[in-house]
């Protein structure tokens, strides 16, 4: 998707809608009227994911009542979940917001929000005719490398909003 094609999608639709077999989700955030995108765990990088010994996948039921996937750290020493995301899919000039969402234990029971960076997409990229303009991307990724074991994060994805 393009920076006019997200400006059509705009102006005609606001609800939310999964894209890439429901590996990502995209709607139109009601304050600013510009694009925002949920990249579920099966988009994102994470290290040791495909193994059952250290990852517990889940079927979790979405607002919309849509069935979505989420996953749950059983056991690692060593933390990695990332991800990128074509720049040319959100709103030029617009200040984002890239939050990883974990299921918190406080508020207990309830999917919490970790704002881990901000970032300011140029104007430039979507009128430029070159190949980079169309490629560029932004990556993030939560690390946690240290000693010692961690278990029981559970990850619903990550979110680009507008801030």
């Amino acid at each position: 998707m393009n920076f006019k094609k997200a400006a059509a999608a705009a102006k005609h639709e606001s609800a939310e809608e999964f894209l890439e077999h429901k590996r990502k989700k995209r709607w139109i955030d009601n304050k600013s009227g510009y694009n925002c995108f949920m990249l579920y765990p099966r988009s994102l990088y994470r290290c040791h994911w495909s193994n059952r010994q250290y990852w517990d996948w889940r079927c979790f039921k979405e607002t919309s009542d849509e069935n979505i996937e989420v996953v749950k750290l059983i056991c690692v020493c060593w933390l990695d979940v990332s991800g990128t995301f074509k720049i040319s899919d959100l709103w030029p000039v617009v200040l984002y917001e890239l939050v990883y969402v974990p299921f918190g234990e406080k508020p207990r029971g309830q999917w919490i929000g970790l704002s881990v960076a901000n970032f300011l997409t140029d104007q430039n990229i979507y009128g430029s005719s070159s190949s980079s303009s169309e490629t560029a991307e932004v990556s993030f990724n939560l690390t946690q490398i240290a000693g010692h074991w961690k278990s029981g994060l559970i990850i619903k994805g990550a979110i680009l909003r507008p801030k």
